[in-house]
């Protein structure tokens, strides 16, 4: 409880940190120093800040304590006495002087001249008499007073509910008395509403105080505060949403500042739970302080999240409406709920804290749907235009793509998310992104380790020898052999159906042969037959070939013809978990198990170590993460206990697998310890696997320190895999050379150095843009679209045509798989750079050029670039107006099967609606609304360009009529602020929370000034 209270009661900080924090409310700072310094005569004025809980009322008074204590000519005239920030004990006017007696003690206990204020205030606790208790603390104020030469400022919190909770009807007269007649008092206080003592004639204290009221925080506050707790900077739109959200509070704002630092509006609305469940002690102690018929009635106004009569209120908590009624008027007091509207005889009522109302519906209903809605469409609503929506656009196709194509495309997000403008949404749209795209990469990496160890093809290398007799077993292990070899060479020479029939006739020559050796050799060629199918895509022989293995040699008791059964049911696992069938991958795995686990003949404990590691990778594609670092631990464990040199790359293998599971449960710091064990154990044998392993290892820690936010930590373990294997010829490392040239990029761009990431971008290209293998020149395409993109992004539109024709023209008539996607994201991309710059012609011609590259392919991603290609013609062509044009080519998009995405869909009825109105067909354009509003709710975010178009239609198909559309559509409670500001427009009077109103007003204010536009360009 202590820490809770230290990080949100300012009065905690010290003098320094209050001046270090107070970052707001600085001219009403200024007003009060100012009556302070006016405190000369022989009376003095006295102020009191209203203000609602967390409008910054205690700060505000801390920090004007603080400014007396630092300020020479303050300090020398003034002593401030700072009451607690609740006087529950005070409820006389001799208890009211006698807590300011005990709060003076705490701050000057004693000195060698003066008194023992702690003895004096024990002493004068026993007296019951209130009237002398009264003069006998006044009396020693009023000494400290002389002998100090100092006025005593009185800073009392919560004044209103110190009298309420007062039993001496007296206590207000006595308290004025002394404050208008003695100089040496001045009472600076706070309250959390208006009450009866300063507001009515016939009460003690009116007109008293000089009312500072604390109002929400405007915008410009709000960024302020901001930006001074979190230490960052958002763009003022993202700004402008948390004030709504917060109501300007200044609490709840630094709240979410401390939690949301560094996190983008959609990002942090995304883990608003989180935020709750981070903070539930403070929220919920909130609300279990009131007492239970308060508790009651503020509970039932937060589930009616709207101003609420007190009648709806008492109807939600089943209570009488005047029992309710009063209770209002005690949370009033308090300062947590507020009058909102309605008239005078009837009054309507909201909560004052509205992040305590998202609190409670989220906590109590789960995500609530009105409250997603609303931030959907704030968060596109107050977003920066044009590139926020197509960096959002890039987001969501995405998930389209094959692993690789992924983790390049997070780099170019990157790069446009470093932008100043956007910057505040650059984590938010890579959240858009599905973590698991990118933690494939590094799993099929280490499965394509394993495999090429477990599935090699070459039999090793064996010395001539003696030919032996014809027709004995030796002669036939030899011929057995000889046909192994040659089918070795033929896989080498990928001849795989010449390989196929060599092994076919080993298994028919010797395949009923008794001699173990010879039948060794059968065994042999099933397992490389079985390879030779998998390089021929023929799955169902493969596995028959591995189920011959067993089916053959299961009940032999030769270890070594046993160690093949085993070895082909590991073979089997891992075809099936390449063919995307982890189930059966798990049943290989446990057949494995359970008949050689027992074994303590070692090639068969390296098997069933193996099958674990291939269970880990089952348990991983099946969801079960647990169970999955379980099964890597068991082959760790079992690999170790073998203890032979040629099982330290298996662990390496099951230890960089571990830590890739681990990096996916978001427990990145177990992750490095794993990474860096990994070098530990590898190091002691020097071959290419390892090595490989070593640099996968790097590169994934590097990965894991990026997700911890140490991107400098990150950049170092990159630089050690390409410093460290730069100059390896093997093809594996060589990937993974790249690829920490890829991550390089990609974490230069998400720390703002673009210049750095570009070098490194060209870099990329210069090291392996000669290269041979498939994998790396696909690096080498996405490195030359992310340098285009880069370049447009930072208004270099030139540099960045250059850079993708260079794409287009060094890879153009390659059709390797890695190459296609980025050659066809580079002729989009070259499309928009020269549409951008009024060439509008060359720009459809680059988008005919994708489509009739790549219009018939059937991959999702390659799909979805096409899809954008005629998305931008028809855009393209009704910008010139060729409205025909565009509804012949949107209707390309509209018609395609399997359907088009969700988010080109609607941009095909949005380009139909704005070209059949364009061209004087309403009724087709509303057709069209309608079709887009019954997609809209289908999508990961809402564009910013449909709600401005529909802002825009407002005045064409009328206020009434756009509302009618609206609100019969599955989108009435996303665009529930714009249809709150359309009846504002009728003349209607919509009760909505107060969150949406405001909103609403901005909408209505845009409205306005569309209307205001069209009719300056008619006229």
């Amino acid at each position: 409880m202590v820490a809770t209270a230290k990080k949100y009661n300012p009065g905690f900080l010290t003098d320094d940190e209050l001046v270090a924090s107070f970052c707001v409310r600085t001219k009403e700072l200024e007003s009060i120093i100012t009556m302070l310094r006016e405190c000369t005569g022989n009376s003095n004025p006295h102020r009191i800040v209203i203000g609602s809980r967390g409008s910054g009322k205690t700060s505000l008074l801390l920090r004007a304590a603080a400014e007396v204590r630092r300020t020479s000519d303050l300090r020398s005239d003034l002593f401030p006495i700072v009451f607690a920030e609740e006087s529950y004990r005070v409820a006389t006017t001799g208890q009211f002087w006698l807590e300011c007696l005990a709060r003076l003690a705490i701050q000057v206990p004693g000195t060698a001249d003066g008194p023992d204020l702690y003895r004096t205030v024990r002493d004068l606790r026993v007296i019951r008499d209130d009237r002398v208790l009264a003069g006998r603390c006044l009396g020693v104020l009023q000494d400290f007073a002389d002998r100090e030469d100092k006025r005593l400022v009185l800073m009392v919190e919560n004044l209103n509910m110190l009298f309420r909770d007062m039993s001496d009807p007296e206590a207000g007269w006595r308290l004025r008395h002394t404050l208008q007649t003695d100089p040496r008092f001045v009472l600076l206080a706070s309250a959390t509403s208006r009450f009866a003592e300063i507001d009515s004639p016939e009460h003690a204290l009116y007109d008293l105080f000089t009312v500072c009221v604390l109002r929400p925080l405007d915008t410009n506050e709000c960024a302020v505060l901001w930006e001074t707790v979190s230490g960052r900077r958002s763009p003022s739109e993202t700004i402008r949403s948390l004030q709504i959200l917060t109501g300007g509070s200044p609490r709840l704002l630094a709240i979410v500042a401390r939690f949301g630092a560094g996190q983008s509006f959609r990002e942090l609305m995304a883990d608003l739970l989180d935020l709750v469940d981070d903070h539930t002690e403070y929220f919920k102690s909130h609300i279990e302080a009131l007492p239970a018929q308060e508790r009651r009635v503020y509970l039932a106004l937060a589930d009616l999240w709207k101003p609420a009569t007190t009648k709806e209120i008492a109807d939600e908590a089943l209570l009488d409406t005047s029992k309710c009624s009063a209770q209002l008027t005690r949370l009033i007091e308090r300062g947590v709920v507020q009058v909102a509207g309605g008239t005078a005889r009837r009054k309507q009522y909201y909560l004052t804290e509205r992040l305590y109302n998202i609190y409670y519906l989220l906590r109590s209903r789960g995500s609530n749907r009105l409250i997603e809605s609303l931030i959907r469409f704030m968060e596109s609503y107050y977003s920066p235009r044009g590139l926020r929506d197509f960096s959002a656009r890039m987001a969501d196709e995405i998930e389209g793509f094959d692993p690789e194509m992924a983790s390049f495309h997070r780099i170019a997000l990157l790069r446009l998310m470093s932008l100043p403008k956007l910057a505040g949404f650059r984590e938010e749209l890579l959240r858009m992104i599905p973590r698991e795209l990118a933690e494939a990469v590094a799993r099929d990496a280490s499965r394509s380790n394993a495999e090429a160890r477990e599935l090699g093809t070459e039999p090793p290398v064996r010395a001539p020898a003696a030919r032996p007799h014809e027709g004995t077993d030796e002669h036939l292990l030899q011929s057995a052999i000889a046909l192994l070899d040659e089918a070795a060479v033929l896989n080498r020479r990928k001849r795989f159906e010449d390989a196929l029939s060599v092994y076919g006739e080993v298994v028919r020559r010797f395949g009923e042969n008794d001699s173990p050796a010879v039948l060794e050799q059968v065994a042999k060629a099933l397992l490389c037959k079985g390879v030779a199918l998998r390089n021929l895509g023929r799955f169902e022989e493969v596995l028959a070939a591995l189920d011959e293995v067993v089916d053959r040699l299961g009940l032999k008791e030769s270890p070594a013809l046993l160690a093949y059964v085993a070895r082909a049911l590991v073979y089997k696992a891992a075809t099936l978990g390449m063919w995307n069938q982890p189930e059966e991958a798990l049943i290989a795995c446990g057949n494995a198990v359970r008949r050689f686990e027992a074994s303590n003949v070692s090639t068969l404990r390296v098997h069933v170590a193996d099958a674990h590691v291939f269970r880990g990778f089952a348990l991983d594609d099946l969801n079960r993460p647990e169970e999955a670092l379980d099964a890597f631990d068991q082959a760790v464990l079992q690999f170790t206990e073998i203890g032979s040199p040629d099982t330290v790359e298996s662990i390496a293998l099951a230890l960089v697998s571990k830590g890739n599971v681990l990096s996916t449960l978001n427990r990145a710091e177990e992750a490095l310890s794993v990474f860096d064990e990994v070098e530990h154990r590898v190091g002691v044998r020097d071959t290419s696997t390892c090595r490989s392993l070593i640099a996968k290892a790097f590169v994934d820690k590097g990965n894991a320190l990026k997700d911890l936010n140490r991107p400098e930590e990150a950049l170092i373990a990159y630089e050690e895999v390409i410093r460290r294997f730069g100059e390896s010829e093997s093809p594996e490392i060589l990937e993974y050379v790249a690829a920490a040239l890829h991550w390089r990029v990609l974490t230069l761009s998400g720390t703002n150095r673009p210049d750095e990431a570009l070098t490194a971008c060209d870099d990329l290209v210069r090291r392996f843009g000669e290269s041979d293998i498939p994998e790396v020149l696909g690096r080498v395409a996405r490195a030359l679209f992310f340098k285009g993109f880069s370049l447009h992004t930072l208004g270099r539109p030139d540099e960045a045509l250059a850079a993708y024709d260079e794409l287009i023209h060094r890879f153009g008539d390659v059709s390797a798989r890695a190459i296609r996607l980025p050659l066809a994201m580079a002729l989009v991309g070259k499309g928009y750079v020269l549409r951008s710059q009024s060439r509008t012609q060359e720009a459809l011609d680059a988008f005919d050029e994708a489509v009739r590259r790549f219009g018939k392919s059937e991959s999702p991603a390659l799909r979805e670039q096409v899809e954008f290609a005629i998305v931008d013609k028809a855009d393209v062509e009704l910008s010139l107006r060729r409205y025909d044009a565009a509804i012949r080519t949107a209707d390309r998009v509209l018609e395609r099967r399997p359907p088009a995405s969700p988010f080109n869909r609607c941009q095909g009825h949005l380009i139909r609606a704005k070209a059949n109105l364009a061209g004087g067909d309403t009724a087709s354009c509303e057709q069209d609304l309608e079709l887009l509003l019954e997609i809209v709710p289908e999508l990961d975010f809402l564009p910013r360009n449909v709600i401005d178009w529909v802002m825009t239609i407002c005045s064409d198909l009328g206020p009434a009529r756009m509302r009618e559309l609206i609100l019969t559509s599955p989108a009435a409670e996303l665009l529930l602020p714009l249809t709150t500001a359309l009846e504002w427009e009728l003349g209607l009077e919509p009760r909505v929370a107060r969150e949406v109103e405001e909103v609403a007003r901005d909408v209505q204010r845009d409205l306005a000034e569309l209307r205001e536009t069209r009719a300056d360009d008619v006229a």
